[in-house]
């Protein structure tokens, strides 16, 4: 067993957010949101064929982004801190699925959600990035769909499935990113 960099054992004992902790939050944040104008367009292709909204179905490979953070950083506010982060910046900056000012509450809610959940499991496993990013996933795939694509409840549950699915993706995914970051001491 490889012995971890000594950074990793301060940042579980203190509750504040160290520079170091706010920066890995950053930039996952900041990898999230690059991201994105990449997947989408290729998300859009399969879901507009299959009438679905694709927000839902790329949402798993960005929530993934969210619930490493959660489980890397591992002090409550994490997700929160990442969501609101990452609303405001598509937000001030009016990058690609901006809302205007209800994009805070589109992207601070999975977060908020995520750390509801992380109250009640904990750990590194492969379960509980799965659960993050699927309970992120259909939260803001919910929200957008009822507050600005206002769908029909039919097109709702085929969107909450479809966010489910791709955030248990996203979650097999967040699992393959954080092995290769402990691999490489990166965390």
């Amino acid at each position: 067993m490889t012995a971890k960099p000594p950074w990793v054992d301060k940042m579980k004992k203190k509750k504040y957010f160290t520079l170091y902790e706010l920066i890995l939050i950053a930039v996952l944040c900041a990898i999230g949101l690059a991201i994105k104008p990449i997947i989408n367009p290729l998300i859009h292709i399969v879901s507009s064929a299959l009438r679905i909204p694709g927000g839902s179905l790329s949402g798993g490979f960005l929530m993934m982004w969210m619930a490493l953070a959660r489980v890397i950083v591992n002090k409550p506010g994490t997700a929160l801190l990442y969501g609101i982060a990452q609303g405001l910046t598509v937000m001030l900056l009016g990058f690609f699925g901006s809302h205007g000012v209800l994009t805070i509450f589109t992207y601070g809610m999975p977060g908020l959600v995520v750390e509801v959940f992380a109250i009640f499991v904990r750990g590194r496993s492969l379960f509980v990035l799965c659960l993050y990013s699927v309970v992120a996933n259909i939260t803001g795939s919910v929200l957008v769909a009822i507050t600005v694509m206002q769908v029909p409840f039919l097109l709702l549950m085929i969107t909450i499935i479809s966010a489910m699915l791709s955030g248990l993706m996203g979650g097999y995914f967040a699992e393959i990113v954080l092995n290769k970051m402990e691999k490489y001491k990166i965390i």
